[in-house]
C-alpha cells in the first residue's frame, strides 16, 4: 500500500490554502474593497487605455487631501519628533484605542517615512471613512498597493 511523504503532504495543504484563500477573494474581500461598478469598468477597459508599467504613487500622493476635521497642531508637532517606527506603533496602538483622528497623524507620518503597516491601517481607515478622512476606494487601493510594494500584506480586521 503506498503512503503520502511528508512533501506530498506539503503539497498537497498548500493547494488547499491556495484555493481557500481565492474563494475568500472572491466571496468576500473582492466586493468589499471595491464597488460593482468600478471593477466593471476596471475589467472592460480596453488594453491601449491601461499602463503597461504602473508607476509607484509616493506617500505624499497618497496621504488623503485636506479632511473636513483636522488633528489638533500639537499632536501633529508632538508626531513629528517622534521617529517612523515610533509613529507607526503611537498610530497602530491609537487605532486599536479607537481614537481614529490622532491615530491618523502618526499614521500618515510613518506612511512618509516608508513603513508599509502604517500604509495598510491607513488604508483601512481610508476605505472605512475613519479619522476625519472622507472614505474614498480608490485612495485605500493605492495605499494597499503602496503597503505590498514595501513588502507588506493587508489583512482586513473586520472591526
Amino acid at each position: 500500500m503506498a503512503s503520502l511523504t511528508p512533501l506530498s503532504k506539503g503539497l498537497i495543504g498548500l493547494a488547499v490554502i491556495g484555493g481557500m484563500a481565492s474563494a475568500v477573494w472572491h466571496l468576500g474581500l473582492k466586493d468589499r474593497l471595491q464597488d460593482d461598478a468600478g471593477w466593471q469598468q476596471s475589467t472592460t477597459a480596453s488594453p491601449s487605455a491601461t499602463p503597461t508599467t504602473p508607476a509607484q504613487p509616493s506617500a505624499v500622493e497618497l496621504a488623503p487631501s485636506s479632511p473636513p476635521s483636522t488633528p489638533p497642531a500639537a499632536a501633529t508637532a508632538q508626531a513629528s519628533k517622534l521617529s517612523v517606527a515610533e509613529n507607526a506603533e503611537t498610530g497602530r496602538k491609537l487605532l486599536d484605542s479607537g481614537d481614529y483622528a490622532q491615530a491618523r497623524v502618526h499614521l500618515e507620518l510613518a506612511v512618509q517615512g516608508g513603513d508599509g503597516g502604517a500604509a495598510c491601517h491607513l488604508g483601512e481607515m481610508t476605505l472605512k471613512g475613519q479619522g476625519g478622512i472622507p472614505a474614498n476606494q480608490d485612495k485605500a487601493a493605492k495605499l494597499f498597493q503602496l503597503a505590498q510594494s514595501r513588502n507588506t500584506i493587508c489583512f482586513a480586521s473586520g472591526k
